[in-house]
């Protein structure tokens, strides 16, 4: 199987001949054998066929990757689709793919889009040479992690004729059954089952993943965890089930539940086994970015002020922007809504993620349809701050415009900010730098002097 790497917004080249080697190129351009591009074009006709997004965008000789990062698979190729870094000293090495590799886990592990027990995954990455088998072995390792600790259970009703009474008399059946049998008794009773709708999605993705190409590693733990699946009936997956209710009792497997989800869902329909085997796991880099922020701000950043609360798409403070007689039109949820009160002052900062890249041609000047939106939060949120924040580009630098009101009245200031992100996002230092910078960000936002002390927040002071 050939297996290649490709940065998000670049390209793969159909080649002029299946006598070609395939994989030639860079990180951004990438050449596929004539036999294997076609085959990868027919799969994203029959994504596209069951309404799914499409993943590329389609030209003559070649093909655009869109704003998605993960994995590929059609019979014979694997394409791993990792986040675009804007690095001019970075090369097409092994380095820097592992550095890109290990910052888009980290991101996915902190935002909370993968399943994980184990501490450190991130710096495996550097190691591994497939983003999939790193999710894989993370989500098997926390699958494991938590069916030790006990299985989902929940009560069953079950019916049927015992020589005990137990649970409730069906008197309608019990007549018809047993009118001539007085020591049987047709009961409807309630007993502790293991087979959950959690316990029977975590088994079929597993036996979905004891078909793969995986290593040896993985595969044990796959059947470790099928054998103690073992007594959970196999039942065929289908797409679009509603998907069960998270209490206090099971919450625990909410994470490995919608892991294994992502994992059938992206199962094509006609797969079969072993190294022909077609399948996806993918995610919206946009989304990756903005849960990234909001939980690295939520348990790095927000600790340094103690005045200040964070509300994460803006839960609790959401408002309308509109109303149609009595119903509410077009609710806004802001990415990110802080909220400082300090001697009866009340300052609110809003900032939105844009997994863009400005670039110096364009003036590095954010799109109009952003400019709008923050436009629009300023006049319904009252707050004279609101920031895009982006990824950093070259020779882009931040700037802030001014908002203009009624007769060119000043109603607010709109910054464009950015965020570093060629840096290892799981070491120590880099956690560290990527805080100071956010914390930067905040504090001039808010309007606090540098010199503010900064105090560990009090107990659920963060939303």
């Amino acid at each position: 199987m050939l297996r290649v790497t490709v940065l998000e917004r670049g390209r793969l080249i159909r080649a002029d001949s299946d006598g070609d080697s395939g994989g030639l190129g860079t990180l951004s351009r990438r050449v596929l054998p004539p036999r294997l591009y076609d085959r990868l074009l027919r799969s994203e006709a029959v994504r596209e066929d069951r309404g799914e997004s499409a993943i590329f965008r389609w030209r003559r000789n070649h093909c655009l990757v869109g704003p998605w990062v993960g994995v590929m698979q059609v019979p014979g190729l694997q394409v791993e689709i990792l986040p675009k870094a804007d690095d001019p000293a970075a090369q097409d090495s092994d380095e820097t793919v592992g550095n890109i590799r290990g910052n888009l886990t980290e991101m996915l592990l902190r935002g909370g889009l993968v399943a994980v027990r184990a501490r450190g995954l991130a710096e495996q990455a550097l190691s591994r040479s497939n983003l999939h088998d790193q999710l894989v072995d993370a989500f098997l390792e926390r699958t494991l992690f938590e069916l030790q600790r006990g299985l989902d259970r929940c009560y069953a009703t079950e019916e049927g004729n015992l020589a005990t009474l137990r649970g409730k008399l069906v008197l309608s059946r019990h007549m018809a059954q047993n009118g001539a049998q007085k020591a049987r008794f047709y009961c409807r009773h309630d007993v502790l089952s293991e087979v959950t709708p959690v316990s029977v999605r975590l088994k079929q993705a597993c036996r979905v993943l004891a078909t793969r190409a995986l290593p040896p590693s993985m595969l044990v733990k796959c059947h470790q965890v099928l054998a103690i699946l073992d007594d959970v009936a196999d039942v065929p997956f289908r797409h679009h089930e509603p998907g069960p209710v998270f209490t206090r009792q099971n919450e625990r497997f909410e994470d490995v539940y919608g892991f294994a989800c992502m994992l059938l869902e992206g199962q094509a329909p006609d797969a079969r086994s072993g190294e022909v085997e077609t399948f996806s796991l993918l995610f919206d880099m946009e989304q990756v970015f903005e849960r990234y922020i909001a939980a690295f701000l939520v348990a790095e950043v927000m600790p340094r002020f103690a005045d200040a609360r964070l509300f994460p798409q803006a839960k609790g403070l959401r408002h309308n922007l509109y109303l149609d007689g009595h119903e509410k039109v077009l609710r806004m949820a802001p990415d990110l809504v802080f909220v400082h009160e300090m001697a009866g002052a009340r300052r609110t900062l809003i900032i939105d993620t844009k997994w863009k890249r400005l670039v110096e041609e364009e003036g590095g000047r954010p799109s109009r349809p952003d400019l709008y939106q923050l436009y629009a939060y300023l006049h319904r949120y009252d707050c004279q701050r609101a920031h895009l924040l982006y990824p950093s580009a070259t020779n882009v630098t931040k700037r802030d415009l001014q908002a203009r009101g009624r007769n060119d009245s000043d109603v607010g200031t709109v910054g464009v900010r950015f965020v570093n992100l060629n840096r290892r996002l799981w070491t120590h230092d880099g956690k560290t730098a990527l805080a100071d910078e956010l914390a930067a960000i905040v504090r001039e936002g808010l309007g606090l002097a540098e010199t503010t002390p900064l105090e560990p927040k009090a107990a659920g002071a963060t939303t």
